[in-house]
Order: structure tokens, then C-alpha cells, then sequence
């Protein structure tokens, strides 16, 4: 036997009894975080030596973006038959969504959700206003999950140094879809994408108020958000109270919560464009902090953002999963 073929041999044999080990590069953690003074309003060109953050209780080496990131924004809207007499309010704002929330920098897509899920506007193609006038009611079921599923893979697609954001405007409910919360949950914490709602009354229900002044809310309707106010400012410490009662309490409430989101409730035109206003506030006045996990090992991991700021509130997602794709 020569030389060649016993060194092929051995190669071949010392493979067959050594597993391989195939590493896989973890992907970045990007933690949008909102700070929020005392009173309420957003403490903006903070530098990064004013933040801590800890993955588990420990610390963790990070980098902030200080530039303007430009924002993706897929718009998932219900369309059926619970929400008809709410599809004509949805119909004037496309403009403002497009002026407020993905503003000069960025793009945004429609997608509808009813019995099915349908692509109203593509992203960088047509205008959100046009595709929003269009909207007609049909269907008794709302596969919201699903629709939210759409709207990440829709989001996965836009590549570069973007922010990626998932707008649910609808009821917080969901019926008929093929895929479950926790997969909804899970891939949007995969894909660095955070989830806003506007939220509409149940069918039948309405508000009890329609007073534009802010407050944390806490009650049996008020599940996880606050009502849509000109006092935006003071959005943060309103979401983080009701957030702590009532991350649980509904789809919405879940998703916005566990991926560092916010909901508004509304019920009325003025309400429904205060409430676009202020997440496009919101939207403009985060900061980026980004690290790389040590490992990918499946499990959940705590984060934690502090400021060295006295009085200071701070709202950003409260983990992730450092799962290799």
C-alpha cells in the first residue's frame, strides 16, 4: 500500500471515530432603547458612556449608533368584518404614516389580514395613502399571527444598516392561523424586529373616554398601552406601568412587550393620527445598542439598560435568545 493511500486511510478512519464541529457566527443583539426623563419626555444625544447593559446581571461590552437609522415599517392591518366600521378612519392616514413613521429615510409595505393574508404594497413600490384608500371589509377570522409572520419575512428582505418595525393596526385578538404566538414571538426576536400596535376596540366595545390626557393604564380594557394623547411625550413610563400588569393580557400586549414595542389604544380620527404621531416620536428618538452574544446556546437571556441619569426611565426589550440560525 503506498504512502498516499495509508495517509488516506488513517484520515478517513480518524474522521469516522472524531464528531466535527461545525461553528456557526452568532448574530448581533440590537437593542433600541428609549429614555424618558422624570416628567416624561425623551431625553435625546445621550453618549454611550451614560448607558450600562447586562446580559444575565452581567456586563456587557456594547456599541451605539448615534446616526440616523432609517426604518422599514411592514403595516399589517385587519380587514374584516369586526372592523368595517373602522376601515373608513384607517383609510385618510397612509400619508401620515408615511411622513411620521418611515419618514424621508424610510419605506413601508401593506399587508392585510382577514380569512387571508393579502400584499396591498410592496415595499418600494406605490404609496401607502392610495393603498390604504383601497381597503374594503371581508372575511370572519383574523390570522393575525400569520399576517405578522408575512410581515417578517417581508422585513428579512430589506438588508443595510435599517431598523425593522411591525405595525399591527386592529383588535387584539386572533383566530384561524396555521402558526402560533411563541413562533411569532421567536421570530421576530430573531430578526431584530420590533412590534408596534395601534390598537382597536373589540367588536360591540368602546372606550371610555375620549379625553387626550395620558395615563398609565392598568384596567380589565386598557390591556398594555395608553391612550393616544397630545402629552406624547410621556409615552414611556405610561407603557412600562400597564407593560407590568399586563404583558400577558392580550396578543398585542405579548408581542409589544416581549419585543420592546409599544401600543396605543384609539377609537376616534384625531385619536388614530395622535397615535401614529406619537410612535413616529418614539420611532426618532431611540437609541441603537448593539452587542454579540458569547454563544448560541438556546436559551432565554435577560438584558438590562441602566442610564446615568437621575430620575431617568429607561424602555428597551427585556431579552432574547441567542439562537444560531
Amino acid at each position: 500500500m503506498s504512502l498516499i493511500r495509508i495517509t488516506l486511510v488513517l484520515a478517513v478512519s480518524l474522521s469516522a471515530q472524531q464528531p466535527t464541529t461545525i461553528k456557526v457566527p452568532v448574530r448581533l443583539v440590537s437593542v433600541p432603547t428609549l429614555v424618558a426623563s422624570k416628567d416624561g419626555k425623551y431625553i435625546p444625544g445621550l453618549p454611550a458612556d451614560k448607558f450600562r447593559l447586562t446580559d444575565n446581571g452581567r456586563p456587557r461590552t456594547f456599541t451605539l449608533d448615534t446616526e440616523d437609522v432609517p426604518v422599514s415599517v411592514a403595516v399589517v392591518v385587519q380587514v374584516d368584518q369586526d372592523v368595517r366600521e373602522y376601515l373608513p378612519f384607517l383609510a385618510k392616514v397612509g400619508s401620515l404614516v408615511d411622513n411620521s413613521l418611515a419618514a424621508a429615510q424610510g419605506e413601508d409595505a401593506l399587508l392585510t389580514y382577514n380569512d387571508e393574508i393579502s400584499l396591498a404594497k410592496p415595499f418600494g413600490k406605490g404609496d401607502l395613502q392610495t393603498a390604504m384608500e383601497k381597503l374594503k371589509p371581508a372575511g370572519h377570522e383574523a390570522h393575525m399571527i400569520d399576517a405578522g409572520l408575512r410581515g417578517i419575512e417581508l422585513l428579512r428582505e430589506r438588508t443595510g444598516r435599517g431598523s425593522r418595525v411591525l405595525l399591527f393596526i386592529g383588535q387584539p385578538k386572533e383566530s384561524g392561523s396555521a402558526a402560533k404566538m411563541d413562533a411569532l414571538a421567536a421570530e421576530a426576536e430573531r430578526e431584530n424586529v420590533q412590534i408596534y400596535a395601534l390598537t382597536l376596540p373589540l367588536f360591540g366595545k368602546s372606550f371610555v373616554s375620549d379625553s387626550f390626557r395620558l395615563e398609565g393604564l392598568g384596567s380589565q380594557w386598557y390591556k398594555g398601552g395608553y391612550r393616544a394623547s397630545v402629552e406624547l411625550t410621556k409615552a414611556v413610563p405610561a407603557l412600562r406601568r400597564a407593560a407590568e400588569v399586563n404583558a400577558g393580557a392580550d396578543p398585542f400586549s405579548f408581542l409589544t412587550v416581549a419585543t420592546g414595542g409599544l401600543q396605543i389604544h384609539f377609537r376616534k380620527q384625531k385619536q388614530l393620527e395622535d397615535a401614529i404621531i406619537a410612535l413616529g416620536d418614539a420611532l426618532r428618538s431611540r437609541y441603537f445598542l448593539s452587542f454579540t452574544p458569547d454563544a448560541a446556546d438556546d436559551v432565554f437571556h435577560s438584558i438590562g439598560v441602566q442610564v446615568d441619569v437621575p430620575g431617568a426611565t429607561v424602555y428597551a426589550r427585556p431579552g432574547y435568545k441567542a439562537a444560531a440560525k
